[in-house]
């Protein structure tokens, strides 16, 4: 998001109604944030921010040519570096601390902060965006700077297309020059954009490349507007209105109804429509239209020039840098909840204005250094003192601020002392296989081996169950070449399994299929909306396939693989209940700092995982009716006593680690459960006496 330039550009006529469009940005978001129910397309603020930016970067390079290449990079980032960074690096470092008080493990979060100064955050939080055990994004507060990385970047690459095409040397050539670079450049964008939506949907939301058309639409309509010449000396103080009136030019104005559009902005903000490529196209073209037909004498130029729409324009950039950290870290602490709202909100825009006034402000409208060589050298050493503190606080942070009590900040169990060696042979085996759904029984494998003397040993591939499954995701970041490589990995691991100890036979031990069902075979009884992206194509054609055909073939390659090894007991787990990423288990913790747990840290209604779990075994009745070596086990029976509510912790321990994964404690709930249930299938005894 760019920072409204309040105080406009001295060389560029002042649009008060452009600070009134960053007003209802910013609200968007902000009320977006606070809850999707308050405005369900708020988050499209970002994409109007986009635009806006676009059109006033354009128009402030207009006014000034430059004697070179250097002269304009070195007068374009000085200027940015004195609006940008002092808001920013005050606001990362205030908020860096804070969550050294209430995290115990923030390094992660503060590497994106630090980025943040250097423009690169949306690059670190796109990766970490395909990371199944990433923090949640609500939970880190630098996440939202990942639009001023897009900007940032798109800061490098225009000056130098400004400049190579002669805009604002040549006249009316340059001008031309330089829309017909970007307009092919902003098409391709929007290609890419579509593209990464089905393919890679962090990357279509994160990047620069998916992003770029956005910007590029807002200086493409600066070039189409073109300029006039004041056709009266009272009309060009009157365009000049505001803190530069010494100028005296102006835009034609297309002669659209803006209020029609303004409403229709309104409209798209308030539909629940997902990030998607028709909300967000349209609330660019809108804004587009807007920036194009808005002028004097008009109700929406009225309104979006009224000082209280301004005012709140003013501070869009500083309500836009402390409303993510105030949320932020009130999930950390108090929630968000309707009775702590009010103060929050007053908070953010308490932080905002004192930002504003005290810091970016006076920045922006000092010139720190008479040589913009120093200026630059300025804010990169700014920043780099910033790195350097954030990179301190991440490694002694938790041992010198961390206020809260380490054994409940973290989701682990002490290993339960063995007193065996249960890694040689003639131990009852349990081999996990499956994705991270199987990976996340490891840190049971202490307990089991001391409890219960089973060796515990996996092949586990993060993101693709066993037998495979060939899909794509957006959400997670699972395209089709890297479903083609995780699937060759997984075949490969079970195959090496095999060569080096082979499979368990008898009661040598089980194996165990345990993976994320409801990702792939989810039709929609769970109220997740990520799980319903997952499509199952062909590895051969790269077709298409329907998710009751994907998982009638799964269970086939499950009774084939059954049948090549008749001796093998396998035990296919049905699923763990699923949370989202609604409250994150990181804020389902008693705290001192976090006096009051919401609601929904209470549990989950176990109604949807019921359903889909008769829907798997109706779907799999054929390969338990042809394999007797195959049976299921529910994980739920032991996560969720009740039988309507499925909690999230037990006995003061959380059973998640987050919205789907186990935590150490819910694995060896589970483990200890399925040794029972192990017990009563075989009627023998498994090393130990049966469990109660």
């Amino acid at each position: 998001m760019n920072p409204s330039p309040g105080l406009a550009d001295r060389n560029v006529a002042y649009r008060p109604e452009i600070d009134g469009l960053r007003a209802i940005a910013v609200l968007g978001v902000i009320l977006n944030h606070f809850s999707e129910r308050l405005l369900p397309g708020g988050y499209l603020g970002v994409d109007v921010f986009f635009v806006i930016s676009g059109f006033v970067i354009t128009a402030s390079l207009a006014q000034r040519p430059a004697e070179g290449l250097g002269d304009l990079m070195l007068g374009f980032y000085s200027r940015r570096i004195r609006r940008l960074l002092p808001a920013l690096l005050l606001c990362v470092v205030v908020t860096a601390l804070l969550l050294c008080l209430v995290s115990y493990e923030p390094g992660q979060m503060l590497g994106v902060g630090w980025r943040s100064l250097f423009g690169f955050s949306n690059i670190t939080l796109y990766r970490l965006a395909v990371d199944y055990f990433r923090p949640a994004a609500a939970l880190n507060p630098f996440a939202h700077t990942w639009s001023l990385g897009v900007e940032e970047q798109f800061y490098i690459l225009f000056p130098l297309l400004v400049w190579f095409s002669g805009f604002a040397r040549t006249g009316a050539a340059g001008r031309r020059r330089l829309l017909l670079c970007l307009l092919p450049l902003s098409v391709l964008s929007l290609v890419v954009f579509y593209h990464r939506l089905g393919v890679d949907f962090p990357a279509a939301y994160y990047l620069l490349p998916s992003r770029f058309w956005e910007l590029g639409v807002g200086c493409l309509v600066f070039l189409l507007l073109g300029r006039r010449p004041p056709l009266s000396q009272d009309e060009g103080e009157e365009a000049s209105e505001g803190p530069s009136r010494d100028v005296k030019v102006d835009q034609a104005r297309w002669p659209l109804p803006p209020l029609p559009l303004l409403l229709g902005l309104g409209i798209l903000m308030a539909a629940p429509l997902t990030f998607g490529l028709l909300p967000v196209v349209a609330s660019v073209g809108i804004t587009a239209l807007l920036l194009a037909s808005l002028r004097p004498c008009t109700a929406a130029h009225a309104w979006l020039s009224s000082p209280p729409m301004v005012f709140v324009g003013l501070l869009s950039y500083s309500l836009y840098l402390w409303h993510w950290s105030v949320l932020s870290l009130s999930r950390w602490t108090i929630g968000l909840q309707p009775r702590t709202m009010p103060l929050q909100a007053l908070l953010i825009v308490l932080l905002a204005y004192l930002s504003w006034r005290f810091v970016e402000r006076p920045c922006r409208r000092t010139a720190w250094w008479p040589q913009r060589w120093r200026v630059v050298a300025s804010g990169l050493a700014l920043a780099g003192l910033g790195t350097f503190g954030l990179q301190g606080l991440a490694r002694k942070g938790p041992i010198l601020l961390y206020r809260g009590n380490p054994e409940a900040a973290e989701f682990r169990m002490a290993a339960t002392p063995t007193g065996r060696d249960c890694s040689t042979p003639g131990h009852f085996r349990l081999l996990m296989v499956g994705d991270s759904h199987a990976h996340h029984f490891q840190a049971a494998a202490d307990h089991i081996c001391g409890r219960h003397g089973m060796r515990y040993s996996e092949a586990a591939v993060i993101g693709v169950p066993y037998p495979p499954l060939y899909y794509t995701n957006v959400t997670t970041g699972v395209n089709k070449e890297q479903a083609i490589t995780y699937a060759q990995v997984a075949e490969q691991r079970w195959q090496a399994l095999g060569q080096v100890s082979g499979l368990p036979q008898g009661n040598q031990g089980v194996v165990v299929l345990s993976s994320r069902l409801p990702l792939y075979f989810d039709p929609g009884f769970l109220a997740e909306e990520s799980l319903l992206r997952s499509q199952h194509f062909s590895p051969q054609t790269s077709q298409s396939i329907g998710r009751e055909a994907a998982l009638a073939t799964w269970a086939e390659q499950v009774g084939r693989l059954a049948d090549l090894h008749p001796q093998t007991r396998f035990v296919l787990f049905m699923s763990t209940p699923e949370f989202g990423s609604g409250v994150p288990m990181e804020t389902c913790r008693p705290q001192w700092f976090r006096p009051v747990l919401s609601s929904d840290c209470q549990g989950v209604d176990r109604q949807g995982l019921d359903r889909f779990d008769a829907y798997l075994r109706q779907q799999l009745a054929g390969v338990l009716a042809s394999s007797p070596n195959v049976v299921v086990y529910n994980p739920a029976d032991a996560l969720c006593p009740s039988k309507g509510l499925c909690p999230r912790q037990r006995n003061g321990n959380p059973l998640y680690s987050d919205g789907d994964h186990l935590s150490a404690h819910g694995a060896v709930t589970v483990m200890d459960h399925f040794v029972a249930f192990l017990n009563r299938q075989t009627a023998k005894q498994v090393h130990e006496p049966k469990l109660p």
